[in-house]
């Protein structure tokens, strides 16, 4: 059976503009290897689920944390009052493992969709009807640490899907 782990250091929480403020370390061309790509978690007032509420789950690989989260203020500004909103970030990076842009990727892009599939945010409409696919590996763990809002500390994947 193939398994791994993926460790997800989460800092925060953040406000929006202290995000687009200063999380732009961007790194340098073709690798790219600043500190401000990853996951993120995006929570505020929800209608039904009130405040503090897991919103949104994302990710951002090419495009800084301050880069894609000026995307974000659009809607965030529109939708939700500015001192509701908290942000998490989260990187992800095992000098081991990541020895190439695509290996990166690929562990963010399915961290993310585990995350979503888990915790179906009220605002992430895809990758909510079903589960994602591990392949090549049949089990996936994401170990969380640092400042994970409201998400638990780890994630079994496919394990955690019948819950």
């Amino acid at each position: 059976m193939k398994s791994y782990e993926i460790k997800i250091e989460w800092d925060g929480p953040f406000k929006v503009d202290e995000v687009i403020e200063k999380m732009n370390r961007a790194g340098d061309a073709p690798l790219w290897d600043g500190e401000d790509y990853g996951l993120y978690q995006i929570y505020g007032e929800h209608t039904l689920c009130g405040k503090n509420t897991l919103l949104y789950i994302g990710i951002t690989t090419e495009r800084t944390f301050s880069q894609r989260f000026k995307e974000h203020k659009i809607w965030l500004d529109k939708d939700q009052k500015n001192e509701d909103v908290l942000i998490y970030l989260g990187r992800v990076y095992d000098p081991k493992r990541h020895v190439t842009d695509e290996i990166w990727k690929a562990d963010i892009k399915i961290s993310e969709k585990i995350l979503i599939y888990i915790y179906s945010p009220n605002y992430n409409s895809r990758e909510l009807t079903d589960s994602p696919d591990l392949s090549p590996h049949e089990n996936i763990r994401l170990i969380h640490s640092g400042q994970y809002g409201k998400i638990g500390p780890e994630d079994n994947a496919p394990d955690d899907f019948s819950i």
